[in-house]
């Protein structure tokens, strides 16, 4: 038995998502409001017979406990195994030799960490956190933002925090891993943060994985962050994820902005849906963790060049950021990060001289505006570029259109480039015959050129989940993900395919395996970019359940244009027609206990649509053989 049918042994359903949502009993299944949309009438349903979910209404989707828990904590698949697991009581087994070891190093440290934030919690509150309180006052953070953000204090000692946590029973071994001690010459050690005010950095879950520091004596540096170590990795983390995740779900919009106190400023004054970077340049590993939660991104930047380029160049795949000798680099790789999220990103630019901590407390309803009216990113590029370009000379407007071209190129919709080829041949006015023929060569260039993505790791790059057990057979779920990973246009087929009978494209519903599941959402996002791509893009268990895919399939003929049309194609149909069926027999469970008549209506016209689509499935697939006997 796998660990994930084991967590879905231990667990009930039932009891999971009531705490999430109210649920009434209506025959053999629950109902109550959708937690992933807006709505007044019950078209939540939880079944405890299959131990699944599914909303009828606006979402028309489903799963079971892990999709559930993914979808309502932001988490991806191997947080939401973690995260069961533990509630399940099931201490999950790393996939690596030593994993064990790891897996207690890391539990130690997290316990070092969490016993340090209370250490400085309790020192803000102390008559020696005079200094701290009144920096905060200054800045407008009130009694409730302190206790939320866990904010501390760090004394003016070289051992103060290191000694208290020596007394509570860890090693200088373990103090030096978890990065709250400095290690110098001839074996001597001090506290890393001293007369700080101390911002605790959080995972996904809560836990407190590091922390952020400001200088409150004018000592440099002025923040002063965690160094990399087992549990903090900077550039993977958003400040105020764990509590603007609902925010953000709700609004689906995520406003990025730079700093502890901005982040801070703006949940106090009621917008939850505000993460901070934290002063680095935003990474995809970032964009990725907000992506599950939104498809909207403002990033809120610094009206100095210098601070919003380095935001913006943060989202480059290695090697690909389009430099120029400009103060103000561009960077084509936020375009394409906001394709392969299907997302829409936009800049606003806070008036000069203010930042949105100051802005928020002054002005909230300039803010607002400032949000709903951010500008798509070509837009801002167009902005930077026009304010620092010379126009009045060719070689002027050589130059500026070189460095938006690599831009416009990036944007995926051909009539929203043909908008920007119209703007550029205005501005330095030529014909827009001429800009499109230099935009082709710069397309050309770009499909010819090797592909560098670098991605971080889907999956968060920790190979301690435990719930990779690879599958038992090549069943019709491993045939369709090998086969979709074979060719990067061969998902798109099969959705023309499925869309030829009336159908929607192929989604992460119509597999039923957990890990087969993670793994198709990794393939939707990066799979155009072939095999090598999409495995980049993965981690730890899913990269070892890509690999025996890889494995179990080498026998199989290649993924040519003409095999797209053979079992391919027909194990999607497999895939769809299981799913098809199974909607049916939730619909009739649905039904039952529904007194409503007007809703009894909605289930049986449901019902019939779903089978005509199943009737014509079945004529499809009857009309070739099926994956060669692989069911």
């Amino acid at each position: 038995m796998s660990v994930t049918e084991e967590i879905k042994q231990r667990l009930d359903i039932v009891d999971l998502i009531s705490e999430y949502v109210p649920l009434k009993k209506s025959g053999r299944t629950y109902k109550g409001l959708c937690p992933f949309h807006q709505e007044k009438t019950p078209s939540f349903v939880v079944f405890p017979d299959t131990q699944g979910w599914h909303c009828f209404g606006a979402c028309a989707t489903g799963g079971d406990i892990f999709t559930f828990i993914q979808k309502r904590e932001g988490m991806d698949f191997t947080e939401a195994v973690r995260f069961l697991a533990q509630r399940a009581g099931i201490e999950l087994v790393p996939g690596s030799e030593g994993g064990a070891q790891q897996a207690e190093v890391r539990s130690r440290l997290r316990s070092v960490m969490e016993a340090a934030a209370s250490f400085f919690v309790a020192q803000l509150a102390s008559p020696g956190g005079q200094l701290a309180r009144d920096y905060l006052a200054k800045r407008g953070v009130g009694q409730a933002a302190i206790e939320e953000f866990r904010l501390g204090y760090a004394p003016n000692a070289w051992r103060a925090l290191s000694t208290h946590l020596l007394a509570d029973g860890f090693s200088r071994e373990e103090l030096a891993e978890a990065g709250v001690i400095s290690e110098g010459e001839e074996g001597r050690f001090y506290d890393r943060f001293r007369n700080r005010l101390i911002f605790p950095i959080s995972d996904s879950r809560g836990n407190v994985v590091g922390f952020g520091a400001r200088s409150l004596d004018g000592s440099e540096p002025k923040y002063l962050n965690s160094p990399q170590t087992p549990l903090f990795d900077k550039g993977k983390l958003l400040y105020g994820l764990d509590r603007a995740r609902d925010g953000i779900r709700q609004s689906g919009t995520a406003v990025i902005v730079e700093g502890y106190m901005d982040a801070i400023a703006a949940h106090q004054a009621g917008y939850r849906n505000v993460v901070a970077s934290m002063g680095t340049a935003l990474s995809e590993a970032q964009l990725q963790s907000l992506a599950r939660l939104a498809k909207r991104f403002v990033l809120a930047l610094d009206p100095d060049a210098a601070g919003s380029v380095a935001t913006l160049r943060g989202v480059a795949v290695a090697g690909e950021a389009l430099q120029t000798e400009s103060a103000a680099s561009f960077d084509g790789g936020l375009l394409r990060f906001e394709r392969r999220l299907s997302a829409e990103i936009r800049v606003a630019v806070l008036p000069q001289g203010r930042d949105p901590d100051e802005l928020i407390r002054e002005d909230a309803a300039a803010w607002q505006r400032l949000i709903a009216e951010a500008k798509p990113v070509v837009d801002y590029y167009f902005d930077v570029a026009l304010a620092e370009a010379e126009l009045s000379d060719a070689k002027g407007k050589v130059r500026f259109a070189r460095r938006l071209l690599p831009v416009i190129a990036r944007v995926p919709d051909a009539l929203e480039r043909a908008h920007h080829v119209e703007r550029l041949a205005r501005l330095i006015q030529v014909d827009p015959s001429l800009v499109e023929r230099e935009l082709a060569a710069v397309r050309r260039n770009a499909a010819s050129a090797p592909d560098r993505d670098g991605l971080d790791g889907l999956q968060g790059g920790r190979d301690d989940s435990g719930q990779g057990a690879l599958p038992e057979a090549f069943g019709p779920e491993e045939y369709a993900l090998w086969f979709l990973s074979q060719n990067g246009s061969a998902l798109a087929a099969a959705n023309e395919a499925l869309a030829s009978l009336g159908s929607e494209p192929l989604s992460e519903a119509d597999f039923l395996d957990p890990a087969n599941r993670a793994l198709f959402e990794a393939l939707a996002q990066f799979g155009s970019g072939g095999r090598l791509a999409l495995r980049s893009a993965l981690s730890g268990d899913l990269r070892r359940r890509f690999d025996w895919l890889e494995s179990a399939g080498a026998g199989e003929p290649e993924a040519s244009e003409d095999y797209v049309w053979h079992d391919g194609i027909y194990a999607c149909f497999f895939l769809r027609s299981r799913r098809l069926k199974h909607e049916a027999r939730l619909l009739q469970l649905a039904q039952e206990g529904e007194e409503d008549q007007a809703e009894l209506r909605q289930y049986a016209l449901a019902v019939d649509k779903t089978r005509r689509q199943m009737q014509v499935l079945t004529r499809a697939l009857a009309s070739r053989s099926l994956l060669k006997a692989k069911e």
